[in-house]
């Protein structure tokens, strides 16, 4: 502004002063919702809906969420360790019908259109319809407020017999990470990884198997020609990673679909050795590609282990390492790679730089540090190779955030 010798008249300083003063307001205003959607043109059009001069959007979590029924007295991480969330291995499991599939993308299409809707204005979403729609899918949909980070989540899990996977949502989360646990129980710590990892990175999913791998007596339809030491040298259909009639896989796809940025890391226990403690794999068949996602990732891991040259990528050399635990069958990963929408996915040679496939040994898994080797490792090594941080409001505020309210609840018409 240019200074004036002079003095204003009483009535135009402070007419002068308006436009300033209206301002300062407008952006006092937007700093008073850290927990906003804020892509413009959502925003636009939900003011639009709304009309000029309508009150201030409501919180997300504050509004029609509530109606969900609640969880909230858990802490995430003692919840996934929890006698009430199993993974059975008595033969229960039930692969998807055609009708289920069907039901539970109209699960997800109505779950995604709600959690959209709530970040423009928490007095909208529909999330009395997505719990109907759960339950026409053979699953439950609960707000899950975890105690150990103050933050609300959604929670879905199977209401069947069949043993379909457990996910966990982040509706305002900072990075277009999904957290996938496919093997727990057999692949013991990797759940417990997954969260902390979920919560690390605030991530936007954490989807971890219910079943266990080995439960169903039929082989995967999809393992023909392929080889396993696990479940009596045979991949089941109750494999996730190796079958494509789950609703993790479908899971899977829905966020490879819908958004060409998100990125998926899927963790794996393997015995391994003090030579050979992880074995990374992009979800092709390549070796010696040294542009591939894997290559960067065990580049970045060996920064922070104490044995770098026992950390291997799949893509970094012509050959198998040592386990040859590559994950080059791994339906997940093919999807994402190839895009092929086949009921059994075809082999990718194309890298999207989107999956990371990762066999750790037990040391990598757990909490301990003090061995050189710990799951700190495999977050440090996932920031440097995906570190945008720009979802919601990441980019001033790349943690979870300050802990929400606990809302009372809202009772379905």
């Amino acid at each position: 502004m240019k200074s004036h010798s002079g003095t204003l008249p009483a009535a135009k300083f402070v007419l002068a002063l308006l436009p300033v003063a209206s301002l300062l307001l407008l952006a006092a205003g937007a700093g008073r919702s850290a927990d906003r959607h804020i892509s413009l043109s959502t925003a636009g059009a939900s003011r639009a809906a709304r009309g000029a001069g309508a009150r201030q959007t409501v919180l997300w979590h504050a509004g029609n969420f509530r109606y969900l029924d609640a969880i909230t007295d858990q802490d995430l991480l003692s919840f996934v360790t929890s006698a009430s969330f199993t993974h059975p291995n008595s033969g229960g499991y039930g692969k998807l019908s055609s009708t289920r599939t069907t039901n539970f993308n109209a699960f997800l299409g109505a779950l995604f259109t709600a959690i959209d809707d709530s970040l423009a204005d928490g007095s909208t979403g529909n999330w009395c319809g997505v719990k109907t729609a759960a339950a026409t899918a053979g699953y439950a949909v609960r707000r899950f407020y975890d105690t150990g980070t103050g933050r609300w989540l959604v929670y879905g899990y199977d209401t069947t017999s069949f043993g379909q996977a457990y996910f966990f949502i982040n509706p305002f989360a900072k990075r277009n990470i999904v957290i996938e646990v496919p093997h727990e129980n057999l692949e013991y710590g990797t759940k417990v990884e997954g969260v902390r990892l979920f919560r690390a990175l605030a991530a936007r999913a954490l989807i971890i198997n219910k079943e266990h791998r080995c439960s169903d007596p039929d082989t995967s339809a999809c393992a023909i020609g392929q080889s396993t030491s696990a479940c009596s040298n045979r991949l089941r259909e109750s494999d996730v990673a190796h079958h494509t009639a789950n609703t993790f896989y479908l899971l899977h796809v829905h966020y490879t679909d819908a958004d060409s940025a998100a990125k998926f890391v899927q963790l794996h226990g393997m015995g391994g050795s003090s030579s050979d403690m992880v074995e990374v794999g992009d979800g092709t068949t390549n070796d010696n590609d040294s542009g591939s996602i894997s290559v960067s990732f065990a580049d970045s891991l060996d920064q922070y282990v104490p044995t770098p040259s026992a950390v291997d990528s799949c893509q970094g050399y012509a050959g198998d390492p040592p386990s040859s635990l590559c994950g080059e069958t791994n339906v997940e990963g093919r999807y994402t790679n190839g895009h092929d929408g086949s009921s059994c996915p075809a082999g990718a040679g194309t890298d999207s730089g989107r999956f990371l496939h990762v066999e750790q040994a037990g040391a990598l898994r757990d909490d301990d540090g003090s061995d050189g080797w710990y799951w700190g490792d495999i977050r440090d090594a996932l920031l440097d190779v995906w570190p945008d941080c720009n979802m919601n409001n990441g980019a001033t505020d790349c943690t979870l955030g300050a802990q929400q309210t606990v809302y009372s609840p809202l009772t379905c018409p």
